[in-house]
């Protein structure tokens, strides 16, 4: 791994960290821009088919965490917040934090699986090649940052994978995933109420 400084590491949270509550920002912000100018009749209109299907909607967070999360999962937390069709708010939250955390382990094993294959070693990527450069640099540090930031946190773990951090280090630190929906999951369930 890269030599860097704590200060580094700490330039390098911080401003994924920020450019996290800025993207949460904008979430909120349509939410409640859509909340104020449509009905609720209007916005069942507009996503009846998608909103009331929990399988549908799980499946689709389910692909979109393994698939290097092409879907925030905010829109799947204020979904929970406004069905709770998988149950009360926060044990929904927990459900789809542990799902995230799995869908991150299974992409770590999908890197161990991947690193010494041939075939796969010689394809370029440009969005995994993008973060390689990052995870020579931070190494698991990088699992931490990208649990808590909009970094894609699949990404990293299939990173994390194919660059030989240990089982047991890459689960410890990916633990941040689930603080990070906790915390994500409380302060929409509070800008929620407005």
């Amino acid at each position: 791994m890269g030599e860097f400084t704590n200060d580094d590491k700490r330039k390098f949270l911080v401003s994924n960290v920020l450019k996290g509550f800025f993207y949460l920002g904008i979430l909120l912000l349509l939410f409640l821009l859509l909340r104020q100018f449509s009905s609720e009749e209007e916005r069942y209109s507009w996503f009846g088919g998608i909103y009331d299907d929990a399988a549908l909607v799980m499946g689709i967070f389910v692909l979109s965490e393994i698939l290097f999360g092409i879907i925030p999962p905010e829109v799947f937390m204020l979904w929970s917040l406004e069905t709770s069709l998988i149950g009360p708010y926060l044990i929904s939250i927990g459900i789809l934090s542990v799902i995230s955390y799995a869908a991150g382990f299974v992409n770590f094993n999908l890197g161990k699986w991947v690193k010494n294959k041939k075939w796969i070693s010689g394809l370029r990527f440009p969005r995994i090649q993008k973060y390689l450069g990052l995870f020579e640099k931070y190494g698991g540090y990088l699992v931490v940052v990208a649990s808590i930031s909009p970094l894609p946190f699949s990404a990293i773990s299939l990173l994390s994978g194919m660059g030989g951090l240990e089982t047991k280090k890459y689960l410890f630190l990916s633990l941040f995933r689930i603080l990070r929906y906790f915390v994500y999951g409380i302060v929409l369930a509070g800008l929620g109420n407005l």
